[in-house]
């Protein structure tokens, strides 16, 4: 049976006004200070919900995160039971779903925009309950309420559940769940956006809804999630995979392995106004053939219309499907994804054998759109790695909405992947991440000039550098004092590559680069 996480604190006026600041500790009363991403979260989740697949675990990992952080906000300390929620539970450690679910959604938080009032960002207090075990049918494009009246509801917790995006509830009309102050349009109580059921969202998540969505489904389509912002804190996140499209597993074993999603990228290439007329017909798939890492990738068949004799644009938006409200689409936009720190490089994995595309990446920075400069696809049947610097002016360019060519937002999400060419093509599509660990110094591989190609005209700049002084010079690949035949090498070793593009397997140098190569070194020798 799912503990009840039966949560009584009850919400006043602004008492949840926003601290976004990442913790490194939580404080438990009584217990004292626990890790936050290794030890309280991962046991909350296995206290509260362990039995849970692994979609609604993700689910919990966040509202117990955001929980603690509005409890840590207004009283300081966090309670061990089900006043506030289950930190010790059966006193087993959690395993290693838990702290994968953990993991997952590292510095993930909940909060909404107040759009009545003082027009601040609001951390939720992410109620959750036990709720009634949901028998179904299910349907994606239409949920309605996970409840029927004759579903089993054990610990008599289903009266505190809530379902704002099936009734259309969003801002100040979402009054939220009894278990805090109920608000009213007039008077909302921000905080409070309702109470999650866990057996709900254990049952979408056996139905391959994917966490967001579920957070969503219970809290409202308006709600938002960010990465907690690390700045100043001593916190590190990990690289986070933002969309995978893998089947997963289980708290409880007889579960098996349980379908996987299509995550943020649920919607077919042409469902963007800007995807262009000449492909229609275009889809994109799960597909378990193939896979950067797991059991599955996305299969995206470009169909393309050779008597329209113009290029396309395919532009492959991202959003989670419950993010729809007001009668607005709010696919690609930082409503519908994860909003993440502007650190780091954001990328994807991509897989094909037909040449001439190019691939950009978009993102919503906040509220205009910049899109990284494009890559060309390397069409040699192997999976390569194309990512963006987020710090790195020259990797980006303006794109809609006012954007400036250079990603400056404080929080940014991503807003799609696009693809460019003219022909008919298959292209797989894997592990799409954001890696705020990720530092890059384009002169490391000899990119002197930061344009994202190893080419002549580096060796230009190595040239009018050589014997140049400065461990910050343009040409200086070694970081050392000065510029030498060192650095030359450096580029020559790099010759020909693309910056931001890696692969699963290394091919030989082809005979033009050899050839570009011999030239360079001729010119090295004369001088």
């Amino acid at each position: 049976m799912r503990i009840v996480a039966l949560v009584v604190f009850v919400l006043f006026g602004d008492a949840a006004s926003a601290q976004f600041a990442a913790r490194p500790t939580i404080t438990v009363t009584g217990l004292g200070a626990k890790a936050t991403e290794s030890d309280y979260v991962p046991n909350v989740v296995k206290s509260e919900n362990g039995l849970a697949s692994f979609e609604a675990l993700k689910a919990q990992a966040v509202a117990a995160r955001t929980f603690a952080y509005y409890k840590m906000q207004t009283a300081g300390t966090i309670a061990d039971g089900t006043s506030d929620q289950v930190y010790t539970g059966n006193g087993q450690p959690p395993r290693q779903i838990h702290l994968d679910a953990a993991a997952a959604t590292e510095g993930e938080i909940l909060w909404v925009r107040d759009n009545i009032g003082a027009q601040s960002d609001v951390l939720l207090a992410s109620f959750y309950v036990a709720g009634s075990i949901p028998t179904g049918p299910f349907d994606f494009e239409n949920p309605g309420f996970i409840s029927e009246p004759g579903d089993s509801d054990p610990t008599n917790t289903q009266k505190w559940v809530t379902f704002p995006y099936a009734n259309g509830q969003f801002g100040g009309n979402n009054p939220g769940t009894p278990l805090g102050f109920i608000g009213t349009p007039s008077n909302p109580n921000w905080p409070n956006r309702g109470a999650m059921s866990q057996n709900g969202g254990d049952y979408l998540s056996d139905n391959s809804l994917n966490y967001l969505d579920i957070l969503k489904y219970y809290y409202g389509a308006d709600i938002q999630v960010r990465t907690a912002t690390t700045a100043g804190t001593g916190v590190t996140f990990g690289r986070k995979v933002l969309t995978s499209f893998d089947d997963y597993g289980s708290g409880r074993p007889s579960d098996g392995t349980i379908t996987g999603h299509e995550g943020v990228f649920n919607r077919s290439p042409t469902f963007s106004s800007s995807t262009t007329a000449n492909l229609a017909g275009s889809d994109a798939v799960r597909d378990s053939t193939t896979s950067q890492s797991g059991s599955s990738s996305q299969r995206i068949d470009i169909v393309y219309d050779e008597a329209s004799g113009e290029d396309f644009l395919l532009r492959h938006v991202a959003g989670a499907r419950y993010s729809d409200y007001d009668g607005s689409s709010n696919v690609a936009s930082q409503v519908a994804n994860v909003q993440f720190e502007s650190i780091g490089s954001v990328g994807f994995w991509l897989k094909t054998v037909d040449p001439g595309l190019e691939v950009s990446i978009a993102l919503d920075d906040p509220t205009t759109g910049d899109r990284g400069v494009r890559r060309s696809v390397i069409a040699d049947g192997e999976w390569h790695e194309y990512k963006w610097q987020l710090d790195i002016d020259t990797q980006w360019e303006a794109w809609a909405g006012g954007g400036n060519g250079q990603i400056d937002g404080v929080n940014v999400s991503l807003d799609s992947i696009q693809l460019f060419g003219s022909s008919d093509a298959t292209v797989y599509l894997d592990t799409v991440f954001w890696d705020p660990t990720d530092t890059f110094d384009q002169r490391s591989v000899g990119d002197f000039n930061s344009d994202g190609m190893v080419d002549a005209a580096d060796y230009t700049v190595w040239r009018d550098n050589f014997l140049a002084f400065g461990t910050d010079n343009a040409a200086n690949a070694n970081g050392d004092t000065i510029v030498t035949e060192a650095d030359y090498d450096i580029w020559a070793a790099n010759y020909g590559t693309t910056t931001g593009v890696t692969s699963l397997a290394v091919p030989e140098p082809a005979a033009a680069v050899m050839a570009a190569l011999a030239i360079a070194a001729s010119f090295r020798r004369r001088r």
